[in-house]
């Protein structure tokens, strides 16, 4: 497994040596899965226009068909909708239990008080370090650090559940209509307590019974802790939009059947396509083909499961196998996908509903807004305010205001004098000048042609560029008292995003010649990290098309859902890391041992690279020889399921526990994961769309010059 563990998603071994080679790799390109990278020039830029452009065109017939599907569902089947109104009713101001019990309930919930919301807070506090911890841990050479704050997280935890069982009799969720014993029965036996207790007794069973293997994974069972909420959302989910998915998992199983036989027909005798490493997990350690991948229908199942969710880590198939993904990329992967999104648009339905009933009163002003967006509102026809340094440099600032910020008419359009619409185009000719001068500096060929020495034409145009960005800078604090985008104020330009990256822009360029004129030799690693800091010039483009400065309203209008569906998130990469951390880290077919040792014992008294159940058996025999490629500690793992939960498989053969989890994360896991992701760009349309940010009103803003 090491070369494809080092090439991961570049597998070199395929080529384009035939029109239909061509075409098949083409058609995996343009389903938005690029499994080679070793490309030459010529076909990087024609991989990267695919990429740009002709991926999304081929991508409109297969959502196409994905959405129809899905709107023939949801019109033919109704979802529960009683589920979002009970998820949006709040409990109401029924007081239970007794005072002290609802002192209990208030605390490790976060109610009533500011000690409470403290509380709540270092709970999650302790959490977050105890997962730290747990991932440290993991690493080699690391694996008793930090020990006493491990035992002082787990005393918490303790603590905490003698108080949440306290307060049980107070808790709508279990006191509602029963007595204390019938309440603390209900909770004892519930979802949430079973977590907190796996949190906290395998702690305590490996003081009694240590080197057990409650010692070896305890500290996993502590990394679901408080995510419970977001995980229990899962049932409210399911029941809401059960109709819905009923129909859509069944065509999207019965597709994942049919097309799972038909690449196991095709593959099981594949005795020609070669995998460029071993597995000996499917029994094969050297000379291994397809066939070994394939070996069953179960094995075909799975790998049919990674190519619906629309990647390819395996290529090397068979041309009617060839054939059967070419059907699979058209129609089934926007049908398979469907049950997954539908559980997704649920979950976001719920949170909503959930957020809703929480709020204390009516929502006012914009979402997203903040102080800046009201006070901004509150200046609406309010002359700017007069220069304290006379009427002259009243009109000096009115002058260069109006050249940079233009003018605004009652409908809110910007115009601009020749000049001035002149000066526009001239800083923005200078921004993208900057940002082409960075990238072909970065190629050594060319920056050795140019001349790398002092006062090389790049350094010539960097003097020139600080100097243009430099005057500009100056010019908005001048004029900004003159300015309604920066409040009227000076420092409020200077604090803000604009004035920020306007900063940013030169400074890096000062602070290098301030290093040199102090003495200090410039060496070409410090020269190349501020050259790369100029890239960030292109944030200056926010002048001229709003993006990421709006990225602050953003996380207000989504904060409700981001934080319900953020812990969702974090749960699902923490918990799968780990999962896939336990299951895949002694998976032979990630090992790689020196030549000298042979692959297996064949009937000698020398054990062989495979023989043995973990990597630290074979480095116990062989020194120094054996070596694990992935899955080796918790940050690795958790890197690669990074990159699993982005539709990414880099690494596909898994041991069959590890394929549990990997099917997981093909049918539901992706889908939430990328809620967040998803919320964001929701709420980034919506904000631009409330700032006048489309595409008709900023071709209207932008008149030609008067």
């Amino acid at each position: 497994m090491p070369s494809q563990v080092s090439t991961m998603w570049c597998q070199g071994t395929l080529t384009y040596k035939t029109i239909p080679d061509a075409m098949w790799m083409t058609l995996l390109n343009l389903s938005g899965e690029s499994p080679l990278c070793n490309y030459s020039v010529p076909g990087k830029v024609a991989t990267g226009i695919l990429g740009l452009f002709a991926t999304a065109i081929f991508g409109i017939p297969i959502g196409i068909l994905g959405s129809g599907f899905e709107e023939v569902i949801v019109e033919e089947t109704e979802d529960d909708t009683q589920e979002l109104v009970e998820s949006g009713t709040s409990s109401g101001d029924e007081l239970l239990g007794s005072s002290f019990e609802r002192w209990c309930y208030n605390i490790v919930n976060g109610f009533g008080s500011p000690l409470a919301r403290a509380v709540e807070t270092a709970i999650y506090i302790l959490i977050f370090t105890a997962v730290f911890i747990g991932i440290l841990q993991t690493v080699e050479g690391h694996e008793n650090d930090l020990s006493g704050i491990e035992s002082f997280t787990v005393f918490a935890f303790t603590l905490e559940y003698i108080l949440r069982a306290i307060g049980v009799g107070a808790d709508p969720v279990f006191a509602s209509g029963t007595n204390g014993f019938v309440a603390r029965l209900k909770y004892f036996i519930s979802f949430y307590s079973i977590i907190d207790l796996l949190a906290i007794v395998p702690y305590y069973i490996t003081l009694a019974l240590p080197g057990s293997i409650v010692d070896q994974y305890d500290e996993y069972l502590r990394m679901a802790r408080k995510f419970v909420p977001s995980f229990t959302l899962i049932d409210d989910v399911i029941r809401f939009k059960w109709n819905s998915l009923k129909v859509a998992g069944f065509a999207a199983l019965t597709l994942w059947i049919i097309f799972g036989g038909l690449l196991y027909l095709f593959e099981y005798q594949d005795a020609v396509n070669e995998l460029d490493d071993p597995v000996p997990i499917y029994g094969c350690i050297e000379d291994c083909t397809m066939m070994d991948r394939f070996r069953n229908y179960f094995d075909s199942f799975f790998y049919t499961g990674v190519h619906l969710t629309g990647d390819y880590p395996i290529t090397t198939y068979d041309w009617p196998a060839r054939f059967t993904n070419f059907f699979m990329v058209i129609a089934a992967v926007g049908v398979v996908s469907i049950p997954s999104g539908l559980i997704a648009s649920g979950f976001v339905d719920i949170v909503q509903s959930k957020s809703k009933a929480k709020r204390d009163g009516p929502i006012t002003g914009i979402a997203g807004d903040d102080w800046y967006e009201i006070k901004y509102r509150s200046l609406e026809g309010v002359p700017p305010p007069n220069s304290r340094w006379g009427a002259t440099v009243d009109k000096w600032q009115n002058a260069v205001n109006d050249f940079l910020n233009g003018k605004k008419d009652g409908s809110g359009r910007h115009s601009y004098t020749t000049p001035a619409y002149a000066g526009r185009v001239f800083i923005f000719a200078v921004i993208i000048a900057n940002i082409v001068a960075v990238l072909l500096e970065s190629v050594p060929s060319i920056d050795k042609a140019v001349g790398n020495g002092p006062g090389n034409f790049f350094d010539v145009f960097e003097a020139f560029s600080v100097f243009v960005f430099a005057t500009e800078y100056i010019s908005r604090l001048f004029c900004a008292p003159k300015n309604r985008e920066a409040l009227y104020s000076s420092f409020v330009y200077a604090t803000t995003f604009f004035g920020i990256v306007d900063f940013l822009s030169t400074a890096p360029w000062f602070i290098e010649q301030a290093v040199i004129a102090s003495g200090v030799k410039e060496s070409g690693d410090m020269a190349r990290v501020f050259r790369i800091f100029r890239i960030f010039r292109i944030l200056q483009l926010e002048d001229f098309v709003t993006a990421f400065s709006k990225l602050d309203n953003v996380f207000r209008a989504s904060k409700d859902v981001l934080k319900a569906t953020g812990l969702m998130a974090l749960i699902i990469w923490i918990g799968g890391g780990a999962l896939f951390f336990i299951f895949e880290q002694n998976n032979p077919n990630w090992r790689q041992c020196d030549p000298s040792i042979p692959l297996v014992s064949n009937g000698t008294d020398s054990p062989g690279c495979f023989d043995f159940a973990s990597t630290a058996e074979c480095n116990a025999y062989y020194p120094g020889m054996c070596d694990q490629k992935v899955f080796v500690n918790m940050p690795n793992s958790l890197y690669l399921t990074a990159v699993f939960l982005g539709g990414e498989w880099g690494v596909v053969d898994f041991t069959y526990p590890g394929r549990v989890v990997c099917l997981f994360f093909c049918v539901v896991g992706i889908a939430l994961y990328a809620i967040p992701i998803g919320t964001l760009f929701d709420s980034f349309g919506a904000v631009l769309g409330m700032d006048g940010g489309d595409d008709e009103d900023e071709a209207d803003e932008e008149e030609s010059p008067q």
